[in-house]
């Protein structure tokens, strides 16, 4: 495909989280993560990258390099320190941040549960806590209160099936749990429940108040693309299986309402539909090899090895654009929703692939839309180098160079080639 046109109504932005860029917070479950030397090389949540100091100057990068939406979360530990005690400095700091965005002309998408949580909430089990949904709805209901006037686009939770997985069988996040499939359980389970619940929160406290702007709520679903590398039975049980666990449950639940095995049965708060999108966070393909042992789910998760080295990004991760369009439509003919993808990006610390990303990413969103497929938004995961969680700062995802040692951020080229693309909404061949 040459030079291709997008249209208008496709807002072009990119993302970041708070806990990856901000700094300065000992009161989130991060920084005892980093204390504890779990975070690569020694490194700390408290160093970011001092966004929380500098957030005017990013926003005018933002600005300067055209992109019509922002995709941000809020540190629920600045919001409330301490249970129930809520702080005055962290409120007036986003409301300063998410309106100038608006007197910008940057259209926020606010996430609430970017996989951090104040250590008081960690300490009483995090999700797995009998009253972690009471928490999280309690803290949603005060941001939405406080925000709801100018934020009208809302991501309850980033990708629950990563952060659970992560969490309790892998070990990476806080609390480091190996193998904990009873906590996996009951983390998705009560953030299916708790999205529901916030689902509701945010329409009601915006239809109350009067607040103007289409309310529109939805999640972030991690959605590799998976292959198996044999046919068979048991390849497809593996792949089923693993489909099931780690995305399937997620849709029913946060979507239709439903809890299905092994979460649980029925609606708990009644049938509907409990999304105005669906977010998609989509990064690579993954390969399944099938196996008898059941801890592995009847399936082993990797990366194709036969993938050449040009085809790879910075952590070993295959490039592999058709996958993005392979689960967006997927969602699509199953739901007919309305899709943002709200994370799609690479580290790439040279920047020698960056721009050719994401003009390869945006001919398959081309395509979904030529496909009548009704996407909305794109978001590059990032606009600034970040703490990449228990990898630390090695990784280079951002648009804008970061330099840790004086915090002076650097346009990349990549940064000004994308910037041409939301300035004309026209995608040109990338020149790296």
């Amino acid at each position: 495909m040459a030079d291709f046109n997008l249209p208008k109504k496709l807002l072009l932005g990119s993302a970041t989280a708070a806990t990856q860029i901000e700094g300065g917070d000992k009161n989130c479950n991060w920084y005892q993560w980093s204390l504890d030397g779990k975070v690569g090389n020694g490194e700390s949540s408290l160093t970011g990258a001092d966004h929380y100091n500098r957030f005017k100057e990013d926003i005018n990068l933002l600005a300067e390099l055209n992109q019509q939406c922002y995709r941000m979360s809020i540190e629920w530990s600045r919001i409330e320190p301490s249970k129930g005690k809520w702080s005055s400095d962290g409120i007036a700091h986003y409301r300063e941040e998410l309106s100038l965005l608006r007197e910008k002309g940057i259209l926020p998408l606010v996430t609430l549960h970017h996989f951090s949580c104040p250590q008081w909430f960690q300490d009483k089990g995090g999700w797995t806590a009998d009253t972690a949904v009471e928490d999280f709805i309690s803290f949603c209901e005060k941001v939405v209160e406080e925000f709801g006037d100018i934020v009208n686009e809302w991501c309850t939770i980033n990708e629950p099936n990563v952060f659970a997985n992560d969490t309790y069988m892998d070990g990476k996040y806080p609390p480091g749990h190996f193998g904990d499939m009873k906590s996996y359980f009951k983390v998705s389970r009560n953030m299916v429940i708790a999205h529901i619940k916030a689902y509701k929160l945010i329409h009601r406290i915006r239809t109350e108040k009067g607040f103007s702007g289409e309310t529109a709520v939805g999640f972030a679903h991690h959605l590799a693309y998976f292959e198996s590398s044999r046919k068979g039975l048991l390849a497809s049980l593996g792949r089923g299986l693993i489909t099931r666990l780690f995305q399937t449950v997620y849709f029913k639940g946060m979507v239709e309402g439903q809890l299905i095995a092994p979460l649980g049965s029925g609606y708990p708060e009644g049938k509907g539909c409990y999304c105005d999108f669906i977010g998609v966070n989509y990064y690579s393909r993954h390969i399944i090899t099938p196996t008898l042992n059941p801890g592995a789910l009847f399936g082993t998760i990797d990366f194709d090895p036969n993938v050449p080295d040009e085809r790879k990004n910075d952590l070993g991760w295959e490039i592999y654009p058709p996958g993005l369009y392979k689960v967006i439509k997927k969602c699509w003919d199953k739901y007919k929703l309305p899709i943002h993808v709200t994370e799609n990006g690479l580290p790439d610390a040279d920047d020698g692939k960056r721009a050719s990303f994401i003009r390869e990413h945006l001919k398959e969103v081309k395509h979904l839309l030529d496909d009548g497929v009704d996407v909305r938004r794109y978001y590059y995961w990032s606009l600034l180098d970040n703490l990449e969680w228990n990898d630390g700062y090695g990784p280079r995802f951002g648009l804008i160079e970061v330099d840790y040692n004086t915090m002076e951020r650097h346009v990349r080229p990549s940064a000004e080639y994308y910037a041409e693309v939301c300035k004309n909404h026209m995608v040109k061949e990338a020149i790296e």
